[in-house]
């Protein structure tokens, strides 16, 4: 990765791999338009570089369990730096909470969390509640339907790069 920079290419083999990560090398190529080992080379620079944080499947957990999908916000009594790494200690803990962001505007952070019904999610509560982390305040929602779930991140719109196909960099041969 030359100065760490991505070129069109790139950004095209990382949207094909963030919708199938088990895609073979051989299609992956094929779908770019490069050698083989012209897209092996390029894959393996962007995992070292840190470009590629893994790989996982993902789990249709409706076909496994029911469960109820809730966002809660919740404020701090007090902000101090202790009192934030206390509560973002304490949440990166509970494994129901598939997400938890600081924001700010109001409120100081915002939750996604996964639970068997409401009771369970209201067991996950309490539990924050008597473990006296500072929390002042809560708001509860629970979502009805999802209507557009997480299926990657648009890499091409906020780098502001087109994934149509163009004519790859030509490779070098000998050294």
């Amino acid at each position: 990765m030359a100065g760490d920079r991505l070129d069109a290419v790139d950004v095209r083999i990382l949207a094909l791999l963030q919708k199938n990560g088990r895609i073979k090398k051989v299609e992956l190529a094929s779908a770019i338009g490069l050698s083989l080992s012209s897209c092996w080379d390029r894959l393996q620079k962007m995992e070292q570089a840190g470009y590629v944080r893994g790989y996982r499947g993902e789990i249709d957990l409706a076909r496994l369990v029911k469960t109820e999908l809730i966002f809660t916000t919740l404020t701090l009594q007090h902000h101090t730096s202790a009192h934030f790494a206390r509560f973002e200690q304490v949440v990166k803990t509970i494994p129901e909470v598939l997400a938890c962001h600081a924001v700010g505007g109001g409120i100081d952070y915002i939750l996604q969390i996964i639970a068997r019904n409401i009771t369970h999610y209201q067991e996950i509560i309490d539990d924050l509640l008597t473990r006296e982390i500072g929390i002042s305040v809560y708001f509860t929602y629970v979502v009805t339907k999802t209507v557009k779930r997480f299926e990657g991140y648009p890499i091409a719109e906020l780098l502001d790069v087109s994934l149509e196909s163009e004519e790859p960099p030509r490779q070098r041969r000998g050294g």
